[in-house]
């Protein structure tokens, strides 16, 4: 179907990521994005909300708490934000946060994780992993359970989630109960149709996909560790249910799909939904959308059965 009207609205005013790449240095770039505001929609109910430090690998770890108003322990949902791993910050998650504590009835703890190009691959995916590990260790502080535990994130959050669940298998870590991927980055492979199709004009381009894995994954061999591009494991058995969410004018359309896809083919319980008419980060850039209300509805739907 063609571009709903409020998406061609959205990007018809431009987007965090409509630059002129080959014009920066890649650090200045980079600064210049984090400081491009993302639309905070008011939020009708809100969750309680905490700023937390947790423990990592270098430094301490920013990280927000997300609670409803119901009694602990509640299941947990360890959130990354998106912004090709370079930009993004707690607050751009902030309403899905809030919709995902308030809907799934959860807790949910989203993780201000390093980023590229100062703190390249694998640094974000290990401080994501070690913020996801010392939850689960402390679970019983945090008033949270571990043993209902889930990963959620957009576009490189969701790569990172997705990692996050593959290294907690892999490395004896925290049973992962459910993971969350909307339009996730799987992949590298830009020849996919979806590529071809929506390489331009729908906001995030071919071109800011190669600056972003640039940033993210300065050494080619990086792209096809499994860890930085899940999709390119071998053996995908043995990982959490979940959801992935797409969008038909989304050059990460046919990735998160076919990654949905080979995750069913290896005995995962793992469903996809694309949404028509719309654009990658929909969820953020356009949170009013009858399509972002969906999907966030479908996803906090999900994570409840998953969690109950």
């Amino acid at each position: 179907m063609p571009l709903t009207p409020l998406a061609q609205e959205m990007l018809a005013k431009g987007t965090p990521v409509s630059v002129d790449f080959a014009a920066f240095d890649p650090l200045e770039l980079a600064k210049m994005m984090r400081a491009t505001p993302f639309a905070r929609p008011e939020i009708a109910e809100r969750a309680a909300v905490e700023d937390i430090v947790i423990p990592g690998p270098k430094r301490g770890i920013p990280a927000r708490i997300y609670r409803p108003n119901l009694p602990a322990p509640l299941p947990v949902v360890v959130n990354f934000h998106g912004g090709g791993w370079v930009m993004g910050t707690l607050d751009m998650d902030d309403l899905r946060c809030h919709h995902l504590a308030l809907n799934a009835g959860v807790a949910v703890i989203s993780i201000d994780y390093c980023l590229a190009p100062e703190h390249p691959f694998p640094a974000p995916l290990e401080e994501c992993y070690a913020a996801t590990v010392w939850i689960s260790c402390n679970a019983g502080k945090l008033g949270v359970d571990a043993e209902r535990l889930a990963v959620s994130g957009g576009s490189a959050g969701g790569n990172l989630a997705a990692a996050v669940a593959l290294a907690a298998r892999d490395r004896n870590g925290p049973a992962i109960r459910f993971q969350l991927l909307n339009y996730p980055a799987v992949d590298t492979d830009v020849t996919r149709p979806s590529y071809v199709e929506n390489g331009e004009g729908y906001g995030l381009t071919t071109v800011s996909m190669h600056w972003f894995f640039d940033q993210y994954l300065p050494i080619p061999s990086m792209r096809f560790d499994p860890y930085a591009m899940p999709i390119h494991e071998k053996d995908l058995s043995g990982l959490p249910p979940g959801l992935v969410i797409t969008a038909e004018y989304d050059v990460l359309r046919d990735e998160g799909e076919a990654y949905a896809m080979k995750l069913r083919e290896a005995g995962n319980d793992v469903s996809y939904i694309r949404y028509d008419g719309v654009p990658h980060g929909f969820l953020t850039l356009m949170p009013d959308s009858p399509e972002s209300r969906q999907a966030m509805d479908e996803g906090a739907t999900a994570m409840r059965r998953a969690l109950l």
